[in-house]
């Protein structure tokens, strides 16, 4: 590989790094969320039994 190549790639990976860590963010942060309704609907139905 020459260095144009080099730059080449290096170009992509500017651009491909950043959109998979917003990927994996998003990811994580909608399955934190959904953990937490869960934890909260399981509290709304305890607190409605008594």
């Amino acid at each position: 590989m020459d260095w144009v190549d080099m730059m080449a790639l290096t170009g992509i990976l500017f651009y491909l790094i950043p959109i998979a860590f917003i990927v994996w963010f998003l990811i994580s942060f909608l399955k934190t969320q959904k953990e937490r309704n869960n934890l909260l609907r399981d509290i709304l139905l305890k607190l409605d039994k008594r």
